[in-house]
């Protein structure tokens, strides 16, 4: 089955709480009497289900004829009982997810499809049914497949980086393209691969499980050793340079990369997690590439957060592991610093990590000196009572269990005071590269930061009711509403104008978005429409490519 490649900046999606609840009204059970009445009176009736969201997002259930008490669970394969609620984040957007919903003595299910749309900065990429791959965007960064000798067949994950994206087929090779540099020069053949500065650090032999790097990839063969290539950035080099990921190899380091289920990165260097829940990482030194100062504590580790400068592991016990670049100190994480414990999740913006704990806490880990959310002081007896934590690039915003929302860092553009009356009864937070967006249980939108980046939505404030999902790129913001349209703001060039698809807007179900500026909409019926930036996924789509699944047929 496909699997996603999940950029770190976008990371908010994968640390829910799970928001409990429904959109506009519709709970996830225990409604009045005479709601269920309502949807029992209609003779020979059946009830009416929609869901909206892109896999490996947050999805939602409505239904139109149970408007207060639909009950909703979603199940995939191999989980152990259904999740429960109206709104949830997709908890394995590789397989197909079945969702059922009850309303009185009316009952129904739908099934939506694995997830098929993937994206890097500035490319989209659709897993198509016979296991070929349809992929536009930028042509110098991956956009291109047309280079290659023989098109990738039989795929079953596909990952890009900042600049490339690597294919594993199902007979274990790996089909890579893109910038060269950035590993989008292997050939695809067992072995080394090419004899260059950015060939694999170990053989790739028969591939189960391939990550990508900003600008590289890791492998994980079927004999559980492991491999990386491409390069890494120099941190403050000054120069722009870089460096193989096969210069920060030994054969004693090497002997330590094996068993990998996670790979996490930061500007320039890597961190991988095994198995046995220790951790593994190669690089600068200044961005993480070093764990010895902490390597006694990394263990029992269950998932690794990155900022620009630096890693964080969590541990089953909900305590906390840093390296790499200390700011506060202008030195490095020593595993000395006091870290928050008992925590249930991390989110990362580019130089700060927030921690919220499993009683509702948020803590902060990294420089005050940019302003960037590491400085919590203004929240007076500290900020809890949190459900989630969404990030920008530069701020954080935090989704309060009474539905109030409060955000911070970033105080030159983050000017939340302007809409913080607004910021009540609200469903989930989306984010722009300095802007955000709140999506309320009435369906209406409150965004605020960046006018430039989607801060500033008055001009389509009156189209922004009945909202059910929000959408973003690093430039703009996408609002989806329950009649399948959508509505959208921010840079015009960048995915804000959607005047040009507005006639092909109709009964969509799902947006995807390239960072650097594309959005592409599916509808329910696999028909679909792009706009945005022509060098960022916008752009011509390949003709080969007829429909986007949404539905499992």
């Amino acid at each position: 089955m496909i699997r996603k490649y999940s950029p770190r900046h976008a990371g908010a999606l994968a640390l829910s709480l799970g928001l409990a609840g429904a959109l506009a009204g519709c709970g996830g059970g225990g409604g009045s009497s005479s709601d269920n009445a309502s949807a029992s009176n209609f003779a020979g009736a059946s009830l009416a289900l929609d869901v909206y969201g892109a896999r490996g997002g947050t999805l939602t259930a409505v239904s139109s004829n149970c408007p207060n008490n639909l009950a909703v669970g979603w199940s995939s394969p191999g989980r152990v009982g259904p999740l429960r609620g109206a709104s949830i984040d997709d908890p394995d957007p590789t397989t197909p997810l079945t969702v059922s919903a009850s309303c009185g003595n009316l009952s129904t299910m739908v099934t939506l499809a694995a997830q098929n749309v993937f994206a890097a900065p500035s490319v989209f990429a659709v897993a198509k049914s016979d296991g070929s791959l349809a992929v536009w965007g930028s042509s110098r960064l991956g956009g291109d497949t047309s280079v290659l000798r023989t098109q990738p067949r039989n795929v079953v994950k596909v990952v890009g980086s900042e600049r490339a994206w690597a294919a594993l087929q199902a007979d274990g090779t790996v089909v890579t393209w893109g910038r060269a540099g950035s590993g989008g020069s292997y050939a695809g053949t067992p072995g080394a691969g090419s004899a260059d500065s950015t060939a694999p650090v170990a053989p790739l032999s028969k591939v189960r499980n391939i990550w990508a790097l900003k600008r590289g990839f890791v492998a994980l063969n079927g004999d559980g050793s492991a491999t990386a290539w491409g390069n890494l950035e120099k941190t403050f080099d000054g120069n722009g340079g870089s460096a193989s990921v096969a210069s920060y190899f030994t054969p004693t380091t090497l002997a330590q990369f094996s068993d990998v289920v996670d790979v996490s990165y930061s500007e320039g260097a890597a961190a991988a997690l095994k198995r046995d829940g220790t951790v593994f990482a190669w690089g600068d030194e200044v961005s993480g590439g070093d764990v010895t100062p902490v390597a006694a504590q990394l263990h029992d580790v269950v998932k690794i957060y990155s900022t620009d400068y630096s890693f964080t592991a969590l541990r089953k016990d909900g305590s906390l592991v840093s390296w790499g670049l200390d700011w506060d100190s202008d030195d490095l994480y020593t595993g000395a610093q006091t870290m928050p414990q008992a925590n249930l999740s991390l989110i990362s913006n580019r130089n700060v990590i927030a921690a919220l704990s499993q009683s509702g806490v948020v803590s902060a880990i990294g420089g005050v000196m940019f302003d960037r959310g590491a400085d919590l002081s203004g929240f007076a007896g500290g900020l809890n009572n949190v459900a989630k934590v969404f990030a920008s690039k530069t701020a954080f915003a935090a989704l309060r269990r009474d539905g109030t929302v409060v955000s911070w860092g970033d105080a030159q553009r983050n000017n939340v005071a302007s809409v913080q009356a607004q910021l009540s009864n609200v469903l989930t937070v989306a984010s722009t590269e300095t802007a955000f967006a709140a999506l309320r249980r009435d369906g209406t939108v409150v965004s605020w930061g960046d006018e430039t980046r989607g801060g500033d939505s008055s001009a389509v404030q009156p189209q922004l009711n009945n909202v059910v999902a929000l959408f973003s790129n690093d430039y703009a913001f996408a609002a989806l509403k329950r009649d399948g349209t959508v509505v959208s703001w921010g840079a015009a060039a960048h995915g804000g104008d959607s005047s040009a698809a507005q006639p092909r807007l109709r009964n969509i179900r799902a947006i995807y978005a390239t960072a650097l500026g594309g959005f592409l909409a599916v509808a329910k019926d696999g028909s679909f429409v792009n706009w945005g930036s022509p060098s960022a996924g916008g752009g011509a789509v390949p003709a080969g490519l007829t429909v986007i699944p949404y539905l499992k047929s």
